[in-house]
């Protein structure tokens, strides 16, 4: 039986508030329409009409998805009906993630989704085929599932693109967790979500077949499943597609809910140039058996290896990448991250429940820091704040001035620059209560904090163009180098809690005015270098497809700098 410390986190006196509260000014009126409780709520961050402003999709369970154009004025509009994402027919969506599928420079959408209508009366429910959303390029989706051999019926949470045979083209990964359900709207039938607890799902519930395709050209995704076979069948929550080992291909890292008692979390190490994955979790000792619900990736040491830390009931493992091929490390109680209790409304203790996980260097000061949106196991209600760990040198501290710590429950979280000031942004979705909340103060909706933190901290954001690769770079890895510090950062493919976060990479530069270098690594392992760049800016870079290097490349190989 394990045993579980209670860390109790003081009130800690920071400056002002880091975060403002800017929903009802931005426009934004969202929250996540629960279908019978505890899952669902996904949000993308994506320039779907390529206006150089990042918008908004949110999915929508039993209501509306939605999507909000972003104005550049720092509001949104709601766009879902014109877009042609408005749905006809209940279908219940969970999670999303975005990628250029087809490669015609407008970014497609992919949604998972639980459950859909049996029959017109609505009374009954089934197992949903997930949608995949083709971008028109003029501000319009087209459903194109079917035609993209996007057909099965799974109770899906999460999904992730990345190019994982560096052809150019994303492939997917989908997160099942039940293999079946029996869906009735009746508060009596014990079949209901509201109702399942540990027993009855590790009882009753076989667990989901989790998928992975591979994208043929830009015409259909190939069923390529099979090559999860060595990963073991979980209640899964979803996987990141990352370079865990800088050896320039993608690998991919699953995680499951109720790992103690089923199969446990799993890192799958890509063999390319072969077609495989090799399950190395026993040996890199990543073998997390939890309540897993989300994962976040980041440098936090800046030793440019690629650490994670997975949400959990109580705190979840920070996991710190030693390289060369060492075991991952469980530093959680080390660096600050360890909490399992936290005061919240009305000063009362409660657990935590962690479901998006962030890293991001919000205060510009050149490490990461964590965010974590937490919310209770719908329709348990007792109120749990989210929590924003501030990097303190490879220690954390818990910001409770940081202004985001509201009482929603939360499930997905992402970050963007949503007004393109240089800053880290947070977005965050909660869901509607199944059961009457009004004793702590009503319904919270869906939030956007603006990043207000106030120093003279300098930036660099770049935005890739792949050419060869994937439109967006997904999956690649930039590094820069200022004097003696050198960081990286990786592009997202779908991370934190059924979300994705910008594909804009972003840098807290701290007081440095120059950048040394900056070095893109595609997948594949192609490399592109820059020299001499200022700070304060958004660098777009295309991908260079020339097969000899550059002397700028040469010069910086001679001198081991990439």
């Amino acid at each position: 039986m394990k045993a579980f410390v209670l860390l109790l986190v003081p009130l800690s006196i920071f400056g002002q508030t880091t975060f403002s509260d800017i929903t009802l000014d931005s426009g934004i009126d969202n929250i996540y329409d629960v279908y019978q409780g505890l899952f669902g709520g996904g949000v993308v961050a994506f320039d779907y009409n390529n206006d150089g402003n990042e918008d908004l999709f949110i999915t929508g369970g039993q209501g509306q998805d939605v999507l909000y154009k972003n104005n550049g004025d720092g509001t949104f509009k709601d766009v879902t009906i014109e877009s042609g994402l408005f749905k006809e027919k209940l279908i219940v969506t969970t999670g999303a993630s975005s990628a250029d599928v087809n490669k015609d420079g407008f970014i497609d959408l992919f949604v998972t989704t639980i459950a859909s209508e049996a029959n017109k009366s609505k009374k009954k429910k089934t197992l949903a085929s997930n949608l995949l959303y083709i971008n028109n390029g003029n501000g319009t989706f087209s459903d194109s599932s079917t035609k993209y051999g996007i057909t099965k019926n799974n109770f899906s949470t999460s999904c992730s693109f990345g190019d994982i045979n560096a052809d150019g083209y994303p492939d997917l990964f989908v997160g099942n967790y039940f293999k079946n359900f029996y869906f009735e709207d009746s508060p009596f039938n014990t079949h209901n979500i509201a109702l399942l607890n540990h027993y009855s799902i590790n009882e009753e519930y076989e667990t989901g077949d989790d998928e992975l395709f591979i994208n043929i050209e830009g015409k259909f995704f190939k069923d390529v499943s099979d090559l999860l076979m060595d990963s073991g069948k979980g209640y899964g929550f979803g996987g990141v597609f990352t370079d865990f080992d800088n050896d320039n291909d993608l690998d991919l890292f699953i995680i499951n809910d109720f790992g103690e008692t089923s199969e446990s979390n799993r890192l799958l190490v890509n063999q390319y140039p072969d077609l495989r994955f090799e399950n190395k979790s026993r040996e890199l000792k990543i073998n997390f058996g939890l309540k897993s619900m989300g994962v976040g990736v980041g440098d936090y040491n800046n030793d440019n290896f690629l650490d994670y830390h997975v949400t959990n009931i109580f705190a979840g493992p920070f996991i710190v990448n030693r390289g060369d091929g060492l075991p991952f490390v469980n530093l959680m109680n080390n660096v600050g991250t360890g909490v399992n209790k936290i005061k919240s409304f009305n000063n009362r203790e409660t657990v935590i429940i962690g479901w998006g996980s962030l890293f991001l260097d919000y205060d510009n000061d050149t490490d990461l820091d964590l965010f974590n949106s937490n919310g209770p196991i719908n329709p348990l209600v007792n109120p749990i704040p989210n929590t924003l760990f501030e990097n303190k040198g490879r220690v954390f501290e818990l910001n409770e001035k940081s202004g985001v710590m509201d009482y929603g429950i939360a499930r997905g979280s992402i970050h963007f620059d949503y007004d393109n000031d240089g800053d880290q942004d947070i977005f965050i979705v909660n869901q509607r209560p199944v059961n009457d909340v009004s004793y702590r103060g009503g319904l919270v909706g869906s939030k956007l904090y603006r990043n207000d933190s106030s120093n003279d901290n300098n930036w660099l954001k770049i935005k890739l163009k792949g050419i060869r690769s994937t439109t967006r770079g997904l999956g690649a890895r930039v590094k820069i180098v200022c004097n003696d510090l050198s960081m990286i950062r990786e592009v997202d493919g779908g991370s934190s809690h059924a979300s994705q976060n910008s594909s804009i990479i972003h840098f807290g530069l701290g007081e440095n005015k120059k950048v040394d270098s900056l070095i893109v690594t595609w997948p594949g392992g192609e490399k592109q270098y820059l020299l001499n760049l200022n700070p304060n800016n958004l660098i777009e870079i295309e991908e260079n497809i020339l097969k000899e290097p550059s002397f700028i490349e040469s010069i910086l190989k001679y001198f081991n700098l990439n």
